[in-house]
């Protein structure tokens, strides 16, 4: 029939369809002209209503089943469209689900994806978690029939859903410990140590009944049995440097006693043992508990590294014990030029704060404001100076206080140490300073001397 130059009427197509699609023998070459025929020529829906009666019956071929779905695309019905390619195990049907955002319809054919391209539906199931939650897709591979492998389906996607959230499918992590011991024993031991989500006890089970002994080792000290885990690892594994490992991760003392008690009738081990747990336990207490008469392969050679290493362990304590102490030198020196210290506070802050009105003058005079109320509180007897007890209020002049809570007028304080001139005491008052030194001398670097509170001078001397 020509499709163009000349075009017929649409009836014409559409009659001509439905005569291939009710003769079996003639459903590839309804396919064949579906996918050649352009589709403006004719109404797919006529077609569609005489194919899907056709449905589930024995005269529906899977020729008569890609046409339909043709028929579905051609006629803007992708859902059903893709349930048609889902059942035909069609290749492309992914790239299908991408050009027509069909992500919400893979819902019901979980199984029949997975069956197709695994290695392709498990991160597309993973992306649109969302849609289709993970019970959901667990509970459709667990009752797929006896012809696909669904539980190492159920294997790669928990896996990969673990690795994305491992909290997204924590109610089928016991599942998960047996999958992963059937199929991808190496990631059995990571999988244990980062979930939480397990029942210890079903998964030790799993463990004893393929007789795997590191996951043994470590399910049993996350139960607390951390003895039954040591025997294994010397007993079945006969790792020492193991054992060693694992009883110090416990921090259990006891569990040192029972280290040694397992290892004093295997000679290898005892010397093993004695290398390995130096800065863990004295190796003459190892040495004492050894019975007599046994011989350790190498005991000679290993006494001597024992020795080295602990002479090397005392001379690193001795060196970091002297540099504390150095350190703690330094800081009580520090501590103490800190504690001598004078501070001064004048008036003079707060004048150029009220003449300036700038905001950073209005800061200084906070400060000084600030300085002068906390000399308040640490000096005694309502602000008076500690010489000539007048108020402090009462005269203008400046202010010296002490961290030992003593305070002066700077006057007062320069007379009695009788060591600058009244010229040089009012002109070390401008602002707030602070008089230190770095050296033992009297005199500082720039000539001023250096304030000392007169009643903690005169009582210590």
């Amino acid at each position: 029939m020509p499709t163009e130059n000349p075009r017929l009427r649409d009836t014409a197509y559409e009659v001509a369809l439905v005569a291939l699609a009710t003769n079996p023998s003639f459903h590839k070459d309804l396919l064949s002209t579906v996918k050649s025929w352009p589709p403006l020529i004719y109404s797919a829906l006529p077609v569609i209503s005489a194919i899907e009666p056709q449905l589930n019956t024995s005269s529906m071929t899977d020729a008569l089943k890609e046409a339909l779905a043709e028929l579905y695309v051609i006629d803007g019905q992708y859902e059903k469209a893709f349930s048609l390619f889902a059942d035909l195990m069609k290749p492309e049907i992914f790239d299908f689900i991408e050009k027509h955002s069909l992500h919400d319809t893979i819902r019901e054919k979980v199984v029949q994806l997975m069956l197709l391209d695994c290695k392709r539906t498990v991160p597309l199931l993973i992306q649109n978690k969302d849609l289709i939650s993970p019970p959901e897709v667990v509970s459709q591979l667990l009752t797929a029939s006896n012809k696909c492998d669904s539980r190492y389906f159920l294997h790669l996607y928990l896996h990969a859903l673990f690795e994305a959230n491992p909290h997204a499918g924590k109610d089928f992590h016991d599942m998960q410990v047996e999958l992963y011991a059937d199929y991808d024993l190496k990631m059995l031991l990571p999988f244990l140590r980062s979930s939480q989500h397990y029942t210890l006890e079903k998964a030790y089970d799993i463990c004893v009944k393929r007789d795997l002994l590191r996951e043994q080792v470590f399910i049993l000290g996350r139960m607390g049995n951390s003895k039954k885990a040591l025997a294994i690892i010397i007993n079945k594994l006969g790792d020492i440097e193991e054992a060693v490992e694992f009883v110090t991760m416990q921090h259990d003392d006891e569990l040192w006693e029972e280290l040694i008690k397992q290892c004093l009738h295997k000679p290898e081990m005892v010397g093993v043992l004695l290398e390995h747990t130096v800065g863990n336990l004295d190796p003459l207490y190892i040495v004492n508990m050894v019975p007599n008469g046994l011989e350790i392969p190498r005991l000679r050679d290993r006494l001597v590294k024992i020795i080295t290493d602990y002479r090397t362990e005392t001379s690193l304590r001795h060196g970091c014990n002297d540099i504390l102490k150095a350190d703690c030198v330094n800081l009580l020196v520090k501590y103490y030029k800190e504690a001598r210290r004078a501070i001064c506070l004048s008036n003079e802050e707060d004048a150029r704060a009220k003449r300036d009105g700038s905001r950073d003058s209005q800061a200084a005079g906070r400060t000084a404001s600030a300085r002068t109320m906390e000399v308040k509180s640490k000096t005694r007897g309502e602000t008076r100076c500690c010489m000539c007890f007048d108020p402090f209020s009462i005269r203008d002049v400046s202010v010296v206080a002490f961290f030992c809570c003593h305070a002066y007028h700077m006057s007062c304080l320069m007379d009695s140490m009788h060591t600058v001139s009244s010229g040089k005491g009012s002109g070390a008052t401008s602002g707030i300073s602070e008089y230190d030194s770095n050296d033992e001398d009297e005199e500082t670097v720039s000539g001023v001397p250096r304030l000392r509170c007169i009643l903690c001078t005169t009582a210590a001397s």
